[in-house]
């Protein structure tokens, strides 16, 4: 297998693929050009009509990239996983991508993914963290290209690397963490800088 991790001081980077690329790209068309997905809130200043479904199958790419950045970390370091429904598409509109890491002792693993420079922190969507709350939430960072920095549009084939930055667990964050609204809904918000190290939650697979 070719060194697709590199460990620094506080993350790993995961170099990302045009195979891995697919997989999430191929999963995000199939659940928004289907309307099998709630349509996910938009930044503000987007064309609704215009930019909807690109804007919505950008966020759910992204959002499973992440998730396979961070398997790629786990299956680097011979960490077995099970990724049953990981590209599973679930009819209905009423329905979302469910899908979670699990670790030995069936603790939930949330992947929250960030993609523009402005992405700074950790964000859990209130809604989310209220009505489907998960043990652990992972920050994943993945370094893009504005396309369009105008409608937040972002240049798929800029995509090389994704950092794995940290996590944070559901008891800290429902004590401690800040709510903010970054411009689409009120999250629950820690600083990139603030969470603990990865290696911390990789011993609990």
């Amino acid at each position: 297998m070719e060194n697709k991790v590199k460990k620094y001081n506080n993350y790993y980077v995961v170099n990302i693929n045009k195979e891995m690329q697919n997989l999430a790209l191929n999963f995000a068309k199939k659940i928004i050009q289907t309307n099998n997905q709630y349509s996910r809130l938009l930044p503000d200043g987007i064309d609704f009509n215009k930019d909807k479904e690109t804007i919505e199958i950008q966020r759910t790419f992204l959002g499973k990239l992440g998730e396979i950045a961070f398997l790629t970390l786990l299956t680097e370091k011979n960490i077995e996983v099970k990724t049953d429904g990981m590209f599973d598409v679930f009819e209905g509109q009423n329905n979302v991508d469910s899908f979670d890491f699990i670790t030995a002792k069936g603790k939930s693993i949330d992947i929250k993914t960030g993609f523009r420079s402005i992405h700074t922190r950790l964000l859990i969507n209130m809604e989310q963290f209220n009505n489907i709350p998960k043990d652990f939430y992972v920050a994943v960072k993945i370094e893009t290209e504005d396309l369009d920095s105008s409608k937040k549009i972002i240049d798929i084939n800029s995509i090389k690397t994704a950092k794995i930055i940290g996590y944070a667990d559901y008891t800290y964050l429902k004590k401690y963490a800040k709510i903010g609204n970054f411009g689409e809904a009120y999250a629950k918000y820690v600083p990139y800088e603030k969470l603990l190290r990865i290696d911390g939650l990789i011993k609990l697979f």
